[in-house]
C-alpha cells in the first residue's frame, strides 16, 4: 500500500486528522490527556505543527484506546511501563498508517461517518460514567 505521508518535516492539525481519522477536537485533548504528545507551536505559538513522529504517537494511542480498549489511564501506565513503544514509533508510522488504512474500522468510519461519531460519543459517555462511578466509589 502506499504511504500517504508527504515528504514534509511537519503537518497541519487538519493533515494529521485526516491522516489519522480523527477529529481535531480529539488530537487537542490527547495534547491535555497524554503527556508523550507535544506538537510543537509555529508563528508565535499559535499554530500546531505536527512530526512524523507525533503521527505516530497519536496512531499507537487510537490503536491502545479503540483496538486494544484500553482507558486513557491504562494507555499513560502502558507507556510509562513500556518506553520501547515511544522509541520505536517514528520508524513505524508508515506501517501504522496502512494498517489503520486496511482495518475494517476504517472502512466503517469512510463509508459511515455518522457510526465512528457516534462510537466516539458512546466511548466518552462510557469513560465518563466510569469517572463517576469511581468518584460514588470513593465516597462509600
Amino acid at each position: 500500500m502506499k504511504n500517504p505521508l508527504q515528504n514534509k518535516l511537519y503537518y497541519s492539525i487538519s493533515e494529521v486528522a485526516e491522516l489519522t481519522q480523527l477529529q481535531p477536537y480529539t488530537l487537542r485533548a490527547w495534547e491535555k490527556e497524554f503527556a508523550c504528545l507535544r506538537p510543537r507551536r509555529a508563528r508565535g505559538g499559535k499554530n500546531r505543527v505536527y512530526r512524523v513522529r507525533d503521527i505516530g504517537i497519536i496512531l499507537l494511542i487510537k490503536r491502545l484506546l479503540y483496538e486494544e480498549f484500553y482507558t486513557t489511564q491504562g494507555v499513560k501506565k502502558k507507556l510509562k511501563d513500556e518506553p520501547e513503544l515511544l522509541r520505536q514509533v517514528g520508524e513505524q508510522v508508515p506501517a501504522l498508517l496502512a494498517e489503520q488504512q486496511s482495518s475494517p474500522d476504517s472502512v466503517v468510519e469512510r463509508l459511515d461517518p455518522e457510526s465512528a461519531q457516534d462510537r466516539e460519543a458512546a466511548f466518552r459517555m462510557i469513560e465518563e460514567t466510569k469517572k463517576e462511578l469511581c468518584e460514588i466509589l470513593r465516597l462509600l
